[in-house]
């Protein structure tokens, strides 16, 4: 700890910030969406895809797809929802990527 009581390295700051029950729901929601945000990427590059063409699948710009896979934590859902769609996937309310059954 520092002078005044300030932890001195950002995992004792963490470490702190834990203990708030509240802080502790918003960070492992972050941590979540960027899960999810980190299989979407590699789906679309598994899939052999730009971004480019996963907008133009979906009826945006490359722009928005970007935004979706760099810009963390406000990624709109609806996005979310179609690009999964687009890679055969669903979003449950975990938010989490599910591999659809075939039809």
């Amino acid at each position: 700890m520092r002078k005044g009581g300030a932890p001195d390295t950002l995992e004792a700051y963490l470490a702190e910030q834990m203990k708030n029950p509240r802080f502790c729901r918003a960070w492992e929601r972050v941590q979540e969406e960027d899960r999810l945000t980190r299989e979407l990427v590699r789906l679309r590059i598994e899939q052999g895809l730009t971004q480019a063409q996963v907008a133009e699948m979906l009826g945006t710009q490359q722009a928005a797809i970007s935004r979706l896979e760099h810009r963390p934590p406000r990624r709109p859902t609806e996005l979310l929802r179609k690009v999964a769609n687009l890679y055969g996937c669903d979003v449950e309310a975990q938010i989490r990527l599910v591999p659809r059954s075939p039809a």
